[in-house]
Order: structure tokens, then C-alpha cells, then sequence
């Protein structure tokens, strides 16, 4: 592939995902990173093409970046507060427990915080996250069948919701696009039924959000606040907003 059809496969790409990291583009495109920052940047000096870098990867425009990142891009975004995240999280982790791990980064560095437990079954819906815990003797893992959504590695689908139906856990961890006080949404319609019957078969489901998630919607709706046992957030949120989840009987792990 010429430089030409690389910049050509590069657009089409974020015309149609709305965002890329270097890292996958560098395997769809079969060259290396260096190759793909180049021609970022070439394509970034071009005023008429409304594309911004960002630290892993690049956007398409303002209007889609809000859409979800791919997998290797929120990897590397908001690090810090994502491992505080994971950190309160784990606590409410017991050994031996099951416990069912949405997709995403922050639910790949809670899985990085539970290998400390012990004699724990842990079922994910994420390539990257079972992954991770396979190198770990001590955690049992369980991986979800079904189709893999490219670049986030997500697992999604009827054949995995299917999978799922046949699983029970004391706890469950889902991760979000956006959320505010009407409910919790995802960008895409792929991993929804997931996310929903990780919700149905977990004794006790609980909401990961950093603080850009607070008070942003998505593409659809996934489920209402009531229906999760509590929302762990890395900053605190407005005091009306606190009051309201109080008094609604959901718990802010904080």
C-alpha cells in the first residue's frame, strides 16, 4: 500500500469510526507507527480536514469526539483517574467471589487490581481484559463468546448475551459512555444486551465513571440508576446531584 491509499484508508477509516488509535491503524493499514504518525501529521497540517491528534491516536472532528475511543486510545487517556477508579472498585471485591467485568479500560485496570484477590471466577466480555488475567494462576477466567467489535475488542452480540444468560455473580462492574440522573448510555448498540444482562445476573451491579462521563449522554440508553447497587466515581459530584442519588437509595463510592 502507497502513501496515497494510506491516507486514502486512514479518512475512510475516521470518516466511518469517528476516531483511531496509531496502534490500530498501524495493523489495519500492515506498517508501522512511526509510518502511521507521519501520515497523521500530514494529513493534520491540512486546514480543510477537520482532524485532531490526541496523545495515542486522532479525532475526525468535534462532532464525533464524542463517540467512544477505541480500546488502545482510552487506554492511555485519564490513566490516573481510571486506577482510583479500579483501586475502590476492587475493595468491593471479596475472595473466592464471581465476578463479571464489562469491556473498556477502566475495567481492564480494575482487572489489574483483582489479581490480588484470591480464588476468584472472573467472566469478561473483553479480549484485552481476559488477556491480562490469563497470566494470573490464581484467577479463574472466563471469557465470553461471541463477536469481537474490531479495534475495541470488546465482545458483543446475541451469541454472547446468550452466553451470559447462563451466568451467575455476587458482583458486576459496567463501564459507560456518559450517564446523568434519568439513566446510564452507550455509544454503540453493540455491546448493550451485554451490558444488560450483566446488570440481570449479578447479585450487585455497580457503575465505573470517571468525571467526564457525568452529565453526558450517548446513543442509547442502557438503564436506569435504580437498577445498579452503587456509582463509583473518581471526583465529587454536585452536592444537588449527591442528594438526589441519596435519596433515591443508590450509593457514590467515592
Amino acid at each position: 500500500m502507497d502513501k496515497s491509499e494510506r491516507l486514502a484508508k486512514i479518512l475512510e477509516i475516521l470518516r466511518t469510526e469517528g476516531n483511531a488509535s496509531t496502534k490500530y491503524l498501524a495493523n489495519v493499514l500492515q506498517t508501522s507507527e512511526a509510518t502511521v504518525r507521519r501520515d497523521l501529521a500530514e494529513l493534520s497540517s491540512e486546514n480543510n480536514l477537520p482532524i485532531e491528534r490526541v496523545h495515542g491516536g486522532v479525532i475526525y472532528s468535534l462532532e464525533k469526539a464524542g463517540s467512544e475511543p477505541m480500546f488502545d486510545l482510552k487506554l492511555s487517556q485519564r490513566v490516573e483517574e481510571k486506577k482510583k477508579i479500579a483501586k475502590l472498585a476492587a475493595n468491593l471485591v471479596e475472595d473466592r467471589d464471581t465476578v463479571i467485568l464489562d469491556s473498556g479500560s477502566t475495567c481492564f485496570y480494575l482487572a489489574k487490581e483483582l489479581v490480588r484477590r484470591r480464588g476468584l471466577k472472573v467472566v469478561t466480555v473483553d479480549v484485552k481484559i481476559a488477556g491480562e488475567l490469563a497470566k494470573y494462576p490464581n484467577i479463574q477466567t472466563i471469557i465470553i463468546g461471541g463477536e469481537i467489535r474490531p479495534g475495541y475488542f470488546s465482545v458483543g452480540g446475541e451469541m454472547a448475551v446468550r452466553y451470559l444468560d447462563e451466568v451467575r455473580a455476587e458482583k458486576g462492574f459496567i463501564a459507560t459512555d456518559g450517564w446523568d440522573l434519568s439513566g446510564t448510555y452507550n455509544s454503540s448498540t453493540f455491546e448493550v444486551g451485554v451490558k444488560k444482562m450483566i446488570i440481570k445476573n449479578s447479585i450487585k451491579t455497580f457503575l465505573i465513571a470517571d468525571y467526564t462521563k457525568y452529565d453526558r449522554v450517548a446513543f442509547v440508553k442502557v438503564a436506569d440508576l435504580e437498577q445498579f447497587e452503587g456509582i463509583i466515581v473518581d471526583s465529587p459530584l454536585p452536592e444537588e446531584v449527591l442528594d438526589e442519588l441519596s435519596g433515591r437509595n443508590i450509593k457514590v463510592f467515592l
